[in-house]
């Protein structure tokens, strides 16, 4: 009975948040994102990802909280657009239509590998995956990265350990197979 007015609770705050300011919320995101599409599926997330927070009586500002869930999720939204196209850039400037059978077979494990890696961050939780790209890929130190996203160096450390760790569990499972 207590899970099931909990689960109430969260659909009427949400609610209660929609109505408040869902607008403002998608101008905010649509700001960043030049599309209200895209703007709309942002901060659906950010609503779907309020709705699964378990202790909600925690949360001291509901409004304060669900902006910087949807700064997360349009974080998150951002990084994976950047990898989509980089993906794409890479594929299309690599890879001209006349290239012989062993570049172009090359080529088309290259794009494997790229999407197994997709799946295997896409595995690890926000913070851990943020963590990961941040450093490996924009080479930002433990400082900037923990003034970025609001975590300490020591956790930056942390989670680093925990992504790549993942990583060379998953890939490696995934490339015996």
């Amino acid at each position: 009975m207590r899970q099931l007015r909990n689960r109430t609770d969260g659909y009427r705050l949400v609610e209660g948040l929609a109505e408040d300011c869902g607008h403002d919320l998608v101008r905010f995101i649509a700001k960043r994102l030049r599309s209200v599409a895209d703007a709309r599926d942002v901060a659906h997330e950010a609503y779907m990802r309020l709705l699964r927070v378990k202790r909600r009586d925690l949360i001291r500002d509901p409004r304060a909280y669900l902006y910087r869930v949807a700064a997360n999720v349009l974080y998150e939204f951002e990084l994976k657009r950047k990898a989509e196209s980089a993906g794409l850039a890479l594929w299309s400037d690599n890879h001209p239509p006349d290239m012989d059978p062993g570049q172009l077979e090359h080529s088309v494990e290259q794009l494997f590998l790229g999407q197994r890696i997709e799946v295997v961050l896409s595995q690890l939780p926000p913070k851990c995956r943020a963590v990961l790209i941040l450093c490996r890929r924009d080479g930002m130190t433990y400082d900037e990265i923990a003034a970025r996203i609001g975590i300490s160096p020591s956790m930056v450390k942390k989670y680093l350990a925990r992504g790549l760790r993942h990583c060379r569990e998953h890939l490696f499972e995934v490339h015996r197979s």
